[in-house]
């Protein structure tokens, strides 16, 4: 998106924010971006298989339903960016408590600091969204991680060669499957051969993304530690 265009668009999102003051992402509570109790759910620490990752899996906030599934709609495919901070937060939250930054604190010295890479979205989704909207996360969880010792940083080390792009919402798991398979790629401009790498995306559905990407990131040298999410669906907790 241009940066006019982009100007554009917050001058009319700070206008409907005037005329129509917010409520809570998930729950519609008056004048908060994600009320307290909201946060709470967010607060879990859901293990997920993911094989080829140094920690044994993947990491998820919460399930994917009710005000979780409110919230996240309203950020991913309706424009709330208010919510980056807070997602962000909430995402540093669990690569806290779910052990990722203690062990990393526990890996060898290194000059190479530890790469958050952002799952990617196809060019339609970044195209109708105006941004990558996971790399706020990706931000968030390395700034954590920095403030806690471990060197980091967000690097959007991987794309999506897709050309679609619908909502979480939409779709089959076969369907999602087929346009998933084999669209990752590296970005030739980085190198990731030695580096240790942690994944993170938004939401976990069939989870043929986060596999596909540990598996790219793993093909090109690097070591995966784990994938963090803000939540997954159901169907994600059996595979």
């Amino acid at each position: 998106m241009t940066g006019l265009g982009e100007a554009v668009r917050r001058s009319a999102a700070a206008a409907r924010d005037l005329m129509l003051p917010r409520g809570c992402a998930g729950c519609d509570r008056p004048d908060q971006v994600l009320c307290d109790d909201c946060r709470a759910v967010f607060q879990g620490c859901e293990p997920r298989v993911l094989t080829g990752c140094a920690m044994g899996g993947a990491m998820a906030c919460a399930p994917y339903r009710g005000e979780t599934r409110h919230a996240i709609l309203g950020w991913k495919d309706h424009g709330d960016e208010e919510l980056d901070g807070v997602f962000g937060e909430l995402l540093a939250d669990l690569a806290q408590r779910g052990g990722l930054i203690a062990w990393c604190r526990g890996l060898p010295a290194s000059d190479l600091p530890v790469w958050v890479v952002p799952l990617p979205s196809s060019s339609r989704s970044m195209r109708r969204r105006g941004r990558h909207h996971t790399m706020p996360l990706a931000k968030a969880v390395a700034a954590r991680m920095r403030a806690q010792g471990v060197d980091a940083v967000a690097v959007a080390a991987l794309l999506s060669t897709a050309t679609g792009g619908r909502s979480v919402e939409q779709g089959n798991a076969a369907d999602r499957g087929r346009r998933i398979g084999g669209h990752i790629v590296c970005d030739d401009s980085y190198g990731m051969r030695g580096r240790v790498v942690v994944l993170v995306d938004d939401i976990i559905t069939t989870g043929a993304t986060m596999r596909q990407c540990a598996a790219v990131a793993g093909d090109a040298g690097a070591c995966v530690a784990t994938l963090l999410a803000l939540a997954q669906t159901p169907s994600a907790a059996t595979r």
